[in-house]
């Protein structure tokens, strides 16, 4: 997310010509898009999540991890975060709704809060390939910061290892158009989407790893930016779903509350 401790070309028409025959058409209806890489036998998910249960259910524990405590973002954040669901359950309806709200929450060390969020890190961690997250967000809340992001690992070396931001949004508190971005110690770029983040998008990014890596940005199956991703061979990155208030998304609104809406997570080698 940009901040702290968060902190060929034939190939590529290809794929376009694909994707946006499949996913475009759905990408700004509630109907579930299809799967351009299931319909051109693509090899299986390493990594999927359908988000499909019982209303109030927290996300599956085998895929997620949700971190918790009210410390973040060098402690400009001004959240805590939840876990067990308080602030990331099921829907019913095959989705997970990640909420943060003005509520009073008293977290680790006695640090008390007036603000609750979900932070969930994947359990699998690629060190390259693709990730596509279907998603929406609520409206416009001033201090909502939601984000859909992929970070390196060992955290310890963010920057050396690199950060890739799918989507986020709220970027200083006014904007309210889903960006993308690339982070690594040398090199930091990014821009906008050309979107409506209250409706439906599939984002997605393929990216590799070393001297050559890139990252190659996607919405509804149209190539939007390829950036450089220049680090280590072979470094692996979880994806982190969340939404932090405060911070760079500027001083929260005292009625805060603001979701975001994930409809899958499916990740390929």
């Amino acid at each position: 997310m940009g901040i702290g401790n968060r902190a060929g070309t034939v190939a590529v028409a290809a794929a376009l010509v694909l994707e946006c025959g499949a996913a475009a058409a759905h990408a700004g209806s509630g109907a579930r898009a299809a799967d351009p890489q299931e319909d051109r036998g693509a090899p299986e998910y390493t990594f999927r999540d359908e988000f499909s249960g019982p209303e109030g259910d927290p996300p599956a524990r085998s895929r997620w991890t949700q971190l918790t405590g009210c410390l973040w973002g060098h402690r400009a954040e001004r959240q805590c975060y939840t876990a067990d669901g308080r602030n990331a359950r099921l829907n019913g309806d095959g989705h997970l709704v990640i909420t943060a709200r003005r509520e009073s929450f008293t977290g680790d060390h006695g640090v008390r809060r007036r603000y609750t969020s979900a932070r969930l890190v994947s359990a699998h961690a690629p060190e390259g390939g693709s990730v596509q997250v279907r998603a929406k967000v609520s409206g416009w809340r001033r201090g909502a910061w939601p984000a859909i992001w992929l970070l390196a690992e060992p955290r310890g070396g963010r920057r050396r290892y690199g950060e890739i931001d799918l989507m986020e949004n709220g970027l200083n508190g006014s904007r309210w158009n889903p960006e993308y971005h690339v982070h690594t110690d040398r090199f930091s770029a990014g821009g906008a989407y050309d979107v409506d983040a209250t409706r439906w998008h599939v984002y997605k990014v393929a990216w590799s790893t070393g001297r050559s890596g890139r990252a190659r940005f996607y919405v509804d199956g149209r190539l939007v930016r390829s950036l450089p991703y220049r680090v280590p061979a072979g470094t692996p990155a979880r994806l982190i779903l969340n939404i932090a208030v405060g911070s760079q998304a500027g001083r929260p609104a005292a009625d805060l509350r603001s979701t975001m809406t994930v409809d899958y997570v499916r990740m390929t080698r």
